[in-house]
Protein backbone atom coordinates (compact mmCIF):
# COMPACT_ATOMS: atom_id res chain seq x y z
CA UNK A 1 0.00 0.00 0.00
CA UNK A 2 0.93 3.65 -1.01
CA UNK A 3 1.47 5.94 1.93
CA UNK A 4 0.26 9.38 0.85
CA UNK A 5 2.33 11.23 3.29
CA UNK A 6 5.31 10.04 1.49
CA UNK A 7 4.41 11.03 -2.00
CA UNK A 8 5.52 14.33 -3.64
CA UNK A 9 4.80 15.97 -7.38
CA UNK A 10 7.58 17.12 -9.57
CA UNK A 11 5.81 19.46 -12.24
CA UNK A 12 7.56 19.85 -15.55
CA UNK A 13 5.75 22.41 -17.23
CA UNK A 14 6.18 25.51 -19.07
CA UNK A 15 3.38 27.04 -17.68
CA UNK A 16 3.31 26.35 -14.21
CA UNK A 17 -0.69 27.14 -13.67
CA UNK A 18 -1.61 25.41 -16.86
CA UNK A 19 -3.40 22.67 -17.95
CA UNK A 20 -1.14 20.14 -16.15
CA UNK A 21 -1.22 21.60 -13.24
CA UNK A 22 -5.15 21.50 -13.55
CA UNK A 23 -4.59 18.03 -14.20
CA UNK A 24 -2.95 17.77 -11.16
CA UNK A 25 -5.63 19.63 -9.09
CA UNK A 26 -8.37 16.91 -10.32
CA UNK A 27 -6.20 14.01 -9.16
CA UNK A 28 -4.60 15.17 -5.63
CA UNK A 29 -6.49 17.94 -3.52
CA UNK A 30 -3.89 20.89 -3.44
CA UNK A 31 -1.88 21.44 -1.01
CA UNK A 32 -2.30 18.20 0.59
CA UNK A 33 1.19 16.52 -0.84
CA UNK A 34 4.52 18.42 -1.63
CA UNK A 35 4.73 19.92 -5.02
CA UNK A 36 7.91 21.05 -6.85
CA UNK A 37 7.57 22.79 -10.22
CA UNK A 38 10.73 22.91 -12.13
CA UNK A 39 10.28 25.81 -13.18
CA UNK A 40 11.33 27.88 -10.18
CA UNK A 41 14.95 26.16 -10.06
CA UNK A 42 17.76 26.35 -12.13
CA UNK A 43 18.49 22.97 -14.02
CA UNK A 44 20.88 22.84 -16.55
CA UNK A 45 21.12 19.71 -19.10
CA UNK A 46 23.54 16.55 -18.26
CA UNK A 47 26.66 17.38 -18.96
CA UNK A 48 29.60 14.68 -19.30
CA UNK A 49 32.12 17.39 -17.84
CA UNK A 50 29.77 18.01 -14.65
CA UNK A 51 30.38 21.94 -15.54
CA UNK A 52 26.42 22.17 -14.11
CA UNK A 53 27.17 21.13 -10.49
CA UNK A 54 26.41 24.80 -9.17
CA UNK A 55 22.62 24.16 -10.26
CA UNK A 56 19.60 23.12 -8.25
CA UNK A 57 19.46 19.58 -9.54
CA UNK A 58 21.23 17.70 -6.60
CA UNK A 59 19.48 19.53 -3.82
CA UNK A 60 15.92 18.83 -5.56
CA UNK A 61 17.37 15.05 -5.24
CA UNK A 62 18.60 15.12 -2.02
CA UNK A 63 14.81 16.22 -1.09
CA UNK A 64 13.06 13.94 -3.01
CA UNK A 65 14.74 10.77 -2.24
CA UNK A 66 13.17 11.46 1.30
CA UNK A 67 9.67 10.45 -0.10
CA UNK A 68 8.68 6.89 -1.36
CA UNK A 69 6.56 8.04 -4.32
CA UNK A 70 7.47 10.53 -7.16
CA UNK A 71 4.78 11.55 -8.92
CA UNK A 72 5.69 12.95 -12.40
CA UNK A 73 3.05 15.66 -14.00
CA UNK A 74 4.33 16.57 -17.85
CA UNK A 75 2.05 17.67 -20.87
CA UNK A 76 2.47 15.69 -23.83
CA UNK A 77 4.15 17.35 -26.43
CA UNK A 78 3.47 15.52 -29.77
CA UNK A 79 4.63 12.00 -28.57
CA UNK A 80 6.71 12.82 -25.35
CA UNK A 81 7.35 14.71 -22.33
CA UNK A 82 7.61 18.25 -21.94
CA UNK A 83 11.71 19.94 -22.31
CA UNK A 84 11.58 20.36 -18.40
CA UNK A 85 10.67 17.51 -17.50
CA UNK A 86 13.26 15.58 -20.21
CA UNK A 87 16.29 17.44 -18.38
CA UNK A 88 15.45 16.56 -15.42
CA UNK A 89 15.26 12.71 -16.75
CA UNK A 90 18.56 13.47 -18.42
CA UNK A 91 20.34 14.64 -15.30
CA UNK A 92 19.52 11.32 -13.19
CA UNK A 93 22.52 10.24 -15.64
CA UNK A 94 24.53 12.31 -12.99
CA UNK A 95 23.43 10.14 -10.02
CA UNK A 96 24.72 6.93 -12.04
CA UNK A 97 28.46 8.24 -11.98
CA UNK A 98 29.06 11.44 -9.86
CA UNK A 99 26.37 11.14 -7.37
CA UNK A 100 26.25 7.02 -6.92
CA UNK A 101 25.13 7.54 -3.46
CA UNK A 102 22.03 9.12 -4.17
CA UNK A 103 21.33 7.22 -7.05
CA UNK A 104 20.93 3.72 -5.20
CA UNK A 105 18.69 5.52 -2.78
CA UNK A 106 16.27 5.70 -6.08
CA UNK A 107 16.01 1.96 -5.86
CA UNK A 108 13.08 0.75 -4.63
CA UNK A 109 10.82 4.07 -4.88
CA UNK A 110 7.57 4.06 -6.86
CA UNK A 111 6.81 6.70 -10.01
CA UNK A 112 3.72 7.46 -11.09
CA UNK A 113 3.02 10.11 -14.34
CA UNK A 114 0.41 12.68 -14.96
CA UNK A 115 0.56 13.26 -18.31
CA UNK A 116 -1.85 16.17 -19.41
CA UNK A 117 -3.10 16.24 -23.48
CA UNK A 118 -5.56 17.78 -25.96
CA UNK A 119 -5.30 16.07 -29.09
CA UNK A 120 -4.81 12.36 -28.87
CA UNK A 121 -3.06 9.87 -26.83
CA UNK A 122 0.67 9.22 -27.44
CA UNK A 123 1.14 6.44 -28.68
CA UNK A 124 5.01 5.14 -26.71
CA UNK A 125 4.82 8.06 -24.71
CA UNK A 126 5.51 5.62 -21.15
CA UNK A 127 8.53 4.06 -22.68
CA UNK A 128 10.95 6.61 -21.78
CA UNK A 129 9.29 6.62 -18.34
CA UNK A 130 9.01 2.68 -17.97
CA UNK A 131 12.75 2.13 -19.42
CA UNK A 132 14.26 4.33 -16.80
CA UNK A 133 12.46 2.74 -13.91
CA UNK A 134 13.66 -0.61 -14.83
CA UNK A 135 17.34 0.41 -15.13
CA UNK A 136 17.14 2.59 -11.78
CA UNK A 137 14.90 -0.51 -10.07
CA UNK A 138 12.31 1.90 -9.91
CA UNK A 139 8.78 0.44 -9.55
CA UNK A 140 6.58 2.00 -12.01
CA UNK A 141 2.99 2.27 -11.19
CA UNK A 142 1.68 4.12 -14.60
CA UNK A 143 0.89 7.23 -16.16
CA UNK A 144 -3.09 8.59 -16.06
CA UNK A 145 -3.80 10.65 -19.54
CA UNK A 146 -5.80 13.76 -18.47
CA UNK A 147 -7.45 15.18 -21.15
CA UNK A 148 -7.01 19.03 -21.30
CA UNK A 149 -9.01 20.02 -24.35
CA UNK A 150 -12.81 20.55 -24.57
CA UNK A 151 -13.96 19.08 -27.93
CA UNK A 152 -14.08 15.40 -27.63
CA UNK A 153 -16.51 13.66 -25.51
CA UNK A 154 -14.62 10.57 -25.74
CA UNK A 155 -11.56 12.08 -24.39
CA UNK A 156 -13.45 13.57 -21.30
CA UNK A 157 -14.90 10.30 -20.60
CA UNK A 158 -11.81 8.94 -20.91
CA UNK A 159 -10.30 11.39 -18.36
CA UNK A 160 -12.77 10.92 -15.92
CA UNK A 161 -11.78 6.87 -15.91
CA UNK A 162 -7.68 8.08 -15.75
CA UNK A 163 -8.97 10.59 -12.56
CA UNK A 164 -10.33 7.39 -10.54
CA UNK A 165 -7.38 5.18 -12.03
CA UNK A 166 -4.79 7.54 -10.33
CA UNK A 167 -6.52 8.26 -7.42
CA UNK A 168 -6.91 4.59 -6.28
CA UNK A 169 -2.61 3.50 -7.77
CA UNK A 170 -1.83 6.12 -5.19
CA UNK A 171 -4.56 6.03 -2.67
CA UNK A 172 -5.50 9.14 -2.47
CA UNK A 173 -9.48 10.57 -1.73
CA UNK A 174 -11.45 12.21 -4.23
CA UNK A 175 -10.59 16.12 -4.57
CA UNK A 176 -13.91 18.20 -3.92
Amino acid sequence: MINKMSQIIILGSSRSFGNTRKAVNAIIEEGTIPLIDLNTLNIKPYDYEYRNHTDNFMALIERIIEFDTLILATPVYWYTMSATMKIFIDRISDLLDIRKDLGRKLRGKNLFVIASYTTSLPKGFEDAFEQTCQYLRINYLGTSYIYSGTEDKTFLEHSTLELLKAQEILRLPTPD
